[in-house]
């Protein structure tokens, strides 16, 4: 069996970065968080033990399920149907499964679903997706348009949408000017508050 995580002692020598355990300190805001979740780690070792866990899943996933589809996603590809989206079958199949793993909401707080790992874990994740499909990656790693939302967004509007993301719901980012293209870094368009009509305005 194809194992991602297991066969790759590069991905797993970030999880013995010596800065992992400031990392995970504050991810966890010094274990206090274990009060108030279930899921969350009582001390590093449990949190180290955890993000193996996952990732030696989330390995699995990609090896088994994920570069197995990666062809047949690509001679099928995605179709418009009634104006919605409809992946090839073998993207759903990865969909399915990756959230059936729980690897979905990796890096959001507890509180709206996640694992509330940290990014390290989750670029560790990313690359073993993009290995066993770089077109799924992009899918899957989308979820992180989730952390703009938990960063940003109101309380309101985190509880409509993360828990969404952690329960396997896909995200899309569509942002694009005459000059910039996708190149978020080069977009002009500026949002600016007017006091008097209490809007935005572009």
């Amino acid at each position: 069996m194809a194992n991602f995580f297991l066969d790759n002692k590069d991905l797993q020598f970030h999880l013995q970065h010596p800065l992992m355990r400031k990392i995970v300190a504050l991810k966890e805001r010094n274990y206090t968080l274990k009060d108030h979740h279930e899921l969350a780690p009582q001390n590093f070792e449990d949190a180290m033990d955890n993000y193996r866990r996952v990732l030696e899943i989330a390995g699995e996933v990609c090896g088994e399920v994920i570069a197995p589809n990666a062809e047949g996603v690509d001679h099928e590809g995605p179709r418009v149907e009634n104006d919605h989206v409809v992946y090839a079958e073998g993207t759903a199949r990865n969909i399915d499964a990756i959230t059936k793993a729980g690897l979905s909401g990796m890096t959001l707080p507890y509180e709206y679903d996640g694992l509330n790992f940290p990014l390290v874990c989750f670029v560790v994740a990313n690359e073993m997706v993009a290995r066993g499909d770089a077109g799924f990656e992009n899918i899957w790693g989308l979820q992180d348009c989730a952390e703009t939302l938990n960063e940003f967004a109101s309380e309101e509007l985190k509880r409509m949408f993360l828990p969404r993301v952690s329960a396997g719901e896909t995200c899309a980012m569509d942002l694009t000017e005459p000059d910039a293209g996708s190149d978020l870094g080069a977009v002009m368009l500026k949002a600016t508050y007017d006091e008097k009509s209490g809007r935005w305005l572009l």
